[in-house]
């Protein structure tokens, strides 16, 4: 053992993971920590240095801010024949965890501190979040029937659970499924993970995949007015590019903070990945 990471969440790092350091006037979302200013100082004071950070990216989506070169993209690839995106239904919801499993699994699974999933994961993934999923929010990309690219959002829990000051009992349940479902209290999505599978990585599938979400904004059928992606890191440059394409700005900045055992040891920061 030759470092210490902190603060992290004991599972994924996909959420609940880093020290808030910039964006304490915004509001707190459901799936990230909050903390006060000083902590970054007692991390710092120990002798934890800056391993990368991690930036929340939030984009208005009323407002059809995506740059002309992705929608010229998105064309591009409506008009070919041999892809097709969708949104999560009652035909679909079926084979969509082991759709969800073989991107995941090529897309994210190759870097370092991504596990791949089992099917198994992926069905139990999807049952927790079917309560709280609105269909509108899952948009899926296949190339010939392939499953080559995800995006998947869900309302942001925090907007509705912060009155009921940390009692999670039957009563709120119930309060959070009528404020979710029935009176749709909720006007904010979190971006939990979106992925392309590498050999359709840079034909325009990204672009496709989100100018798709914005077709279901504009039809009028949800009322949701921002998002916030899940964090991206500083060590893939190519995802912030892609993300401030789409029209995201940076709203919040987490920092993951790593200490040497060995002190004498050159610090170095997160590797950079493509």
């Amino acid at each position: 053992m030759e470092a210490m990471d902190g603060p992290v969440n004991f599972g994924d790092r996909d959420n609940f993971w880093g020290c808030l350091a910039d964006g304490f006037d915004k509001e707190p979302v459901f799936n990230m920590p909050y903390n006060y200013p000083y902590y970054n100082n007692l991390f710092e004071n120990y002798g934890f240095k800056n391993y990368f950070n991690q930036y929340t990216y939030h984009i208005d989506v009323q407002g059809g801010s995506h740059s002309p070169i992705i929608r010229e993209k998105a064309a591009r690839l409506h008009r070919d024949p041999a892809y097709h995106f969708e949104i999560l239904s009652k035909k679909n919801k079926s084979r969509i965890p082991q759709d969800f499993m073989i991107i995941f699994n090529k897309a994210w699974a190759r870097f370092p501190g991504v596990s791949r999933i089992r099917l198994q994961q992926a069905k139990a993934l999807f049952k927790t979040l079917k309560p709280i999923m609105d269909p509108h929010a899952v948009i899926f990309g296949y190339y010939h029937d392939d499953p080559i690219a995800f995006y998947v959002m869900v309302p942001d829990l925090n907007q509705v659970i912060r009155k009921f000051n940390g009692k999670m009992n039957w009563l709120n349940k119930l309060r959070l499924m009528g404020d979710l479902k029935l009176f749709k209290k909720c006007d904010r999505l979190i971006g939990l993970i979106f992925g392309v599978v590498p050999e359709h990585q840079g034909k325009g599938v990204e672009s496709a995949l989100v100018v798709r979400f914005e077709e279901e904004i504009f039809s009028g059928r949800v009322k949701y007015t921002d998002l916030e992606m899940n964090w991206v890191g500083d060590f893939n440059p190519g995802m912030m590019k892609l993300v401030e394409q789409i029209g995201g700005t940076i709203h919040k900045t987490h920092i993951t903070y790593r200490y040497l055992f060995d002190r004498r040891r050159k610090f170095e920061r997160a590797k950079r990945t493509s």
